[in-house]
């Protein structure tokens, strides 16, 4: 169960019992003045918010961050320092670290109008209508670069991690610290511990209390071997189902009798990469070319510091965009303990920051597999079928457009319309701003059936950008799912996760109420069918076109349920044009197409009364390569767009082509120039 799921139904019955129990509110006439961090914490102060009441502020430092996605969180303490000094401030869908917010440790920050609550038997402050999407809570800065808190430095025996003690309670959500000489008596690599990159330490004058190291919830710290030496360990201060812990804030918060690792490394440009170490390591020994190789034998020209824990490597290595490369490190130094790396590390990585269109180009090996046959999926996905999730491929950077946003999802676009220019984006660290270029360093999966960028660790915003225009087509082009082993069809694949038009379709089937929450459309000559999706309560409430009407449709192409589908952007993507059959304004057949020559010509036609309609695409040599209308009509004004889909599913030929429609016996051509695509 996700942690945004698993929160919000132990938050929303905590609040539900307090919302019975009528709520209190501080200050009031008993507690005249701000509530502070210590009489939430302090069960015994005579003002001491219950469970669900709310308060009207609470101030306090950053003192450390919780960065994953869709459940952020701001740890907070006051500037003192001292028992019962510290709080979790839970953000809901906001990573504050980022824009509109911008705050950093150190800052001081007021949390207003919050409700207080309990999370895994840790206190927190939070938004009182408990809306993940649009928390009431008002939060401001006071001021920035403030001395952080004093940490408390305890044994052992005082911060030990079992739920009977109950001296680390009035700790919990402060900065806290025990120095050494400590070891690692048992990691999570074996299993036991509840949770990924966690260890226990102990002292040798106390090796009976054990103290639990956090490293996933604050940041992500691999556990050291079972009997290595620390110096010290320090962190904040949380209690979980579990028992106490200390939670490292990033690999600085232990130091280690032992030399730095190399946890990461992606592009930033082209021919740039940046290597994270997981500790602060010296500037001498980071930026020395030496102490840095690639998998492709190409050369690390230079490196500087970004921070004092990474260095950016600018590279030559010949490798095309999506060839994996290898960057190896060694003989770096840690700036604490001064231990030198004396074993070389690598990390793997997609060379080249990659457009949409790469990411989200088929997968040659697996369109020619048999078994399971013909899936279409990117091939830098990791390893599964075509419906797997969580299987995600190697660490890549792409930079797109954001055009569209439904909750936490967001669909990145490369500029114009270039076939498969679209791919889904999962929680980033940021709110994406629309129509501004973003670079996103993550990685891809195929989340059932749709290609997917996730685990998203940067969002870095390269200014404004233009949306792309939607593109217009067909119904069965958007709704095509067929095996396309030479890739030739204008099919779902080429439009997901990009925006599109229908034109002038007819709504044929309305769900009302949800949870269906959504309609199905059609085009106006042909049978095909495509559902229209309220993705994510987009559209609040669902109201459907009526039944019968014609519309004009633009949202992304989504794949979900086995089938891809038009999720609307809001409600101005559905334009009703009415009752199908409405009689032209002139009353007098007619066809023309513009614009000519063109990509994408869009055929127009009237007819003044209900007609037999076929209207065919022609070559010169006079063979019909296309139909773009076929049927019973009522009467009334339609358009028809062709873009040089043929019959048999491939794209025809730049030249001279000739559309000729029939309609109750009357015949009318056009000559039109297809540009290619």
């Amino acid at each position: 169960m996700s942690k945004m799921f698993t929160r919000f139904l132990a938050v929303a019955a905590l609040l539900c019992v307090a919302g019975v129990a009528s709520a209190t509110q501080f200050p009031n006439a008993t507690c005249p003045d701000s509530v502070t961090i210590q009489q939430i914490q302090d069960v015994t102060h005579l003002c001491h918010p219950a469970i669900g009441d709310t308060v009207a502020g609470v101030s306090g430092i950053i003192t450390g961050f919780d960065p994953i996605a869709t459940g952020f969180d701001a740890y907070i303490q006051d500037p003192a320092g001292g028992p019962f000094s510290g709080i979790d401030f839970f953000t809901h869908s906001f990573n504050t670290k980022v824009a509109p917010y911008n705050f950093a440790i150190g800052d001081r920050i007021v949390v207003e109008f919050a409700a207080t609550a309990e999370f895994q038997n840790a206190s927190e402050v939070l938004a009182t209508n408990n809306n993940f999407g649009a928390p009431n809570f008002i939060v401001r800065k006071v001021s920035s670069g403030n001395a952080l808190p004093p940490f408390f430095t305890g044994t052992t025996t005082q911060l030990n991690e079992l739920n009977t003690n109950t001296f680390f309670e009035q700790y919990e959500g402060c900065l806290v610290k025990i120095n050494g000489p400590l070891t690692v008596a048992r990691t999570s690599l074996t299993g036991g511990l509840g949770q990924t990159n966690a260890f226990l330490v102990v002292s040798a004058g106390a090796p009976s209390d054990s103290v639990y190291i956090d490293g996933t919830k604050l940041t992500t710290f691999a556990p050291p071997p079972v009997g290595t030496n620390i110096f010290s360990v320090q962190g904040i201060g949380n209690q979980a189902t579990r028992g106490y812990r200390i939670m490292l804030r990033d690999g600085n918060d232990i130091v280690l009798n032992t030399p730095p690792n190399l946890t990461d490394a992606y592009p930033l440009t082209d021919n740039t990469v940046l290597v994270q170490f997981d500790r602060n390591v010296t500037t001498a020994s980071a930026t020395n070319t030496a102490n840095y190789s690639l998998a492709s034998f190409g050369s690390v020209n230079s490196a500087v510091m970004q921070g004092q824990s990474a260095a950016v490597l600018t590279i030559n290595n010949g490798l095309l965009h999506g060839d994996l490369e290898t960057v190896t490190a060694n003989g770096i130094v840690g700036l604490a303990a001064g231990q030198t790396m004396t074993t070389p590390q690598s990390r793997t990585f997609v060379n080249g920051v990659l457009t949409a269109a790469e990411i989200q180009q088929a997968n040659s090996d697996s369109l020619a597999a048999t078994n399971p046959p013909c899936l279409d999926r990117s091939r830098f996905a990791g390893g599964g079928g075509q419906i797997s999730q969580g299987n995600v491929g190697t660490r890549a950077t792409m930079a797109a457009t954001s055009a569209a946003r439904y909750g936490s999802i967001y669909y990145m676009m490369d500029p114009g319309n270039v076939t498969r220019g679209g791919v889904a984006a999962f929680a980033p660290p940021a709110v994406l701003t629309i129509g501004h270029k973003w670079r996103l360093v993550g990685q891809v999966q195929e989340f059932f059936g749709e290609t997917e960028f996730s685990n998203i660790i940067v969002a870095d915003d390269q200014g404004a950008a233009a949306v792309p225009t939607p593109k217009l087509v067909s119904v069965i082009q958007a709704a095509r799912d067929t095996c396309d082993y030479t890739n030739t069809l204008k099919d779902g694949e080429d439009y997901e996760g990009r925006l599109v038009t229908l034109g002038a379709v007819r709504v044929v089937q309305r769900f009302i109420p949800p949870p269906t929450n959504g309609f199905h459309v059609a085009d106006q000559s042909y049978p095909d069918t495509i559902f229209v999706e309220n993705f994510n309560g987009v559209l609040t409430p669902l109201v459907a076109p009526t039944l019968g009407h014609n519309i004009q449709l633009t949202g992304v192409v989504h794949y979900s349920g086995g089938s891809f589908r038009i999720i609307p952007r809001g409600y101005s993507d559905i334009v009703d044009l009415g009752v199908a059959g409405v009689t032209p304004a002139n009353g007098r057949l007619s066809f023309s197409v513009a614009p000519n020559p063109a990509r994408h010509a869009l055929f127009s036609f009237n007819l003044p009364q209900d007609a037999d309609v076929d209207i065919g695409i022609f070559d010169v040599a006079g063979r019909q390569v296309a139909s773009i209308a076929s049927g019973r009509l009522p009467a009334g004004s339609y358009q028809r767009q062709w873009s040089g889909e043929m019959s048999d599913g491939r794209t025809a030929s730049a030249g001279v082509y000739f559309a000729r429609m029939k309609a109750n016996g009357a015949e009318t051509s056009l000559r039109t120039v297809f540009l290619g695509q």
